[in-house]
């Protein structure tokens, strides 16, 4: 009865329900059954809520001025035809062809992988209207504690907590999504981020499950055409179109999708690059350097032409090859978005939102172009002509080198584990914990230290075999225990402990 009320106070006029789907990651809105579907996710707050507003075919500019006009300010597009929009109490939806309007639930914020991810430490995407000392605020009701990092993108949070409380936190209106936060955001480490692939109505929330990218030829793959329309002054501009295009091909030999080099700027089908400073002609403007590297509109018919696939670079970026900020490492991110795919939460991934140097494709980006395009399809290969059998020679032994010892370029953190508490989250009624575990690493652990999330640190004692007595103060206490290697890496664990 809650649900039905609801729907049809936000369903005003005479509306008839269409059908249509809403592909979210936790799973798929029916809007043909939207009374039984559009519950409120979480708390009212002042200034209005966040709402998902589905019409019967793409929502074109002037429907967009039109909600900007009655004060519902639009935020996302959600495949299909679907709006993400920020409405005061009074929305009113008359004559707006709406065929569907809700909520966000808080199961559909939280990422499936955080199911399977050992790790106490969320990054927590917020709407980008949201005033982010109340989402701080938000954040430390729900009982996490924040972690500064100043790679991070506008509207976003690193916490680490208990795994238990993400659900509440979800529930809060201006949460959008809640994912596994890499190590390298953990460690501080230099990241490249992505604010996420764009639309003209609007980039497309981390939550949502995309389209099913370039329609198909005849004979089943995909035959695009790319176009430098300007190039940054940063590079040598043939390293700057070969490490493009090397990043297509690398794609391209995952799944049945093919680039060739295009004449004309603005054809179909065919992916424009250029690089550009400040506003540059869409509603994306570059912020200068660091920040947001590039962004890229999703193809056709999510987008349409000529915009569809095009990837954008910020030249007042300091583009390099082979170091930070990789041009190759961008470039193969971007292609991802420009054949389709959206962020992954699966951190180490090419396509999670904040990544380092790249070499190649994880198994979880290869699964995902598949799943577009189909595994690229290769001849049978002829049995090689078998030679006669000759028999060689006595070899002498080979002489091994030896174990050359590691570099100050080592990049790898140290193992850390705890064996007690042997849980994420305990209670006690005492002023203190014993924490032991144990860390190694290839170049040997310099330092295991640890840190509560009400204020006191300290450095345990021993490194291979460690133990640290930690105070607690009276309510949730997250100790943070961080392990050093020689080189300057780091790993964590964290640990909610309630003291009673």
């Amino acid at each position: 009865m809650i649900r039905a009320a609801l729907m049809a106070c936000l369903l005003l006029g005479d509306l008839t329900w269409a059908q249509g789907a809403i592909r979210l990651k936790t799973r798929t809105i029916d809007t043909a059954l939207a009374a039984g579907q559009g519950r409120p996710a979480g708390r009212p707050l002042p200034g209005g809520r966040h709402y998902l507003l589905q019409f019967p075919s793409y929502p074109g500019p002037e429907l967009r001025q039109e909600l900007a006009r009655r004060r519902i300010r639009v935020l996302q597009y959600v495949p299909d035809n679907t709006l993400m929009a920020l409405a005061g109490p009074g929305l009113n939806l008359e004559g707006l062809g709406v065929i569907w309007a809700g909520e966000l639930e808080a199961e559909d914020k939280i990422s499936p992988l955080l199911a399977t991810h050992a790790s106490n430490a969320f990054l927590v995407i917020f709407y980008p209207d949201v005033d982010m000392e109340k989402a701080r605020a938000v954040a430390r009701l729900e009982g996490f504690e924040i972690l500064e990092n100043p790679d991070l993108l506008p509207a976003q949070l690193l916490v680490i907590g208990a795994y238990n409380a993400i659900w509440g936190l979800a529930a809060w209106d201006e949460v959008s999504y809640i994912m596994p936060a890499s190590t390298d955001l953990l460690a501080g480490n230099p990241v490249m981020a992505c604010p996420g692939p764009l639309t003209e109505a609007g980039p497309i929330g981390d939550y949502v499950e995309v389209g099913t990218g370039w329609s198909k030829d005849p004979n089943g793959s995909v035959a695009l055409k790319y176009f430098f329309e300007t190039l940054t002054n940063k590079m040598d501009q043939n390293t700057v179109r070969g490490e493009v295009e090397r990043a297509f091909q690398v794609w391209a030999s995952y799944a049945n999708v093919g680039f060739s080099a295009g004449q004309v700027q603005g054809a179909v089908r065919s992916i424009d690059i250029l690089f550009a400073s400040g506003a540059h002609g869409d509603a994306y403007p570059f912020d200068g350097p660091g920040g947001v590297l590039a962004h890229t509109f999703y193809p056709a018919p999510i987008n349409g032409e000529p915009i569809a696939g095009d990837m954008h670079f910020d030249a007042d970026e300091n583009w390099h090859a082979g170091t930070i900020v990789d041009l190759f490492s961008v470039a193969l991110h971007e292609t991802g978005h420009a054949l389709g795919l959206g962020h992954s939460s699966n951190p180490g991934a090419v396509m999670y939102p904040y990544y380092r140097m790249q070499t190649g494709l994880t198994s979880d980006d290869i699964a995902g172009i598949q799943a577009l395009y189909g595994a690229i399809s290769a001849p049978p290969a002829k049995p090689p002509v078998q030679p006669p059998v000759v028999v060689p020679p006595v070899q002498p032994p080979v002489v091994q080198p030896p174990v050359q010892p590691p570099t100050s370029a080592d990049t790898t953190p140290p193992s850390l584990s705890i064996v007690s508490p042997g849980l994420t989250m305990v209670a006690t009624s005492s002023a203190s914990i014993a924490f032991s575990g144990t860390a190694s690493d290839n170049v040997g652990v310099a330092a295991v230290k640890w840190t509560t999330s009400t204020g006191y640190s300290g450095t345990a004692a021993g490194t291979s075999k460690w133990s640290a007595s930690v105070p607690l103060l009276v309510g949730n206490n997250v100790v943070t225990i961080r392990a050093f290697d020689a080189a300057g890496n780091s790993s964590w664990r964290a640990i909610t402990v309630v003291r009673r």
